[in-house]
């Protein structure tokens, strides 16, 4: 599972009214290094624009130790370490970047078919892990 899916999933737990509070802490300093997100850039956002801007403000670990932060600070502490497990265990399970591919006895794979992926500003593209396989080169572009 994705970061962004994580903490959309989080925030749809939510109640309406529980939302716009977190909303609203979004817009204090919550944690160093994390600076506030402006609260004109909030307003009248969904769940998926929020978590969005969420991880263009602070990169996805901040934006889900903000996020538990400021869950503890509304006492839905329950929810609060759900996330912090649940994002434990997404780290855990990233693939390494040296995970070992084909050996050299191993059949070539074909060419992976040319596959592209494009968003709005502020959308948020939930794509699948890719966790083993010869799949051939794979290009990831992000233009902010």
């Amino acid at each position: 599972m994705l970061v962004p899916q994580l903490l959309l999933e989080t925030l749809e737990e939510m109640r309406d009214e529980d939302f716009e509070t977190l909303k609203w802490y979004l817009s204090m300093k919550i944690l160093d290094g994390c600076n506030p997100i402006r609260k004109a850039h909030l307003q009248n956002t969904s769940r998926v624009q929020t978590v969005s801007k969420m991880i263009d403000s602070y990169g996805e670990e901040s934006a889900v130790n903000v996020t538990v932060e400021i869950l503890r600070t509304m006492n839905f502490n329950g929810p609060a370490e759900e996330l912090k497990s649940r994002y434990a265990a997404v780290k855990t399970a990233t693939p390494s970047s040296s995970s070992s591919s084909s050996s050299p006895s191993s059949a070539v794979a074909p060419p992976a078919a040319h596959a592209a992926m494009v968003a709005q500003h502020g959308s948020v593209i939930i794509a699948p892990n890719i966790t083993s396989g010869t799949t051939g080169a794979l290009n990831i572009t992000i233009n902010k």
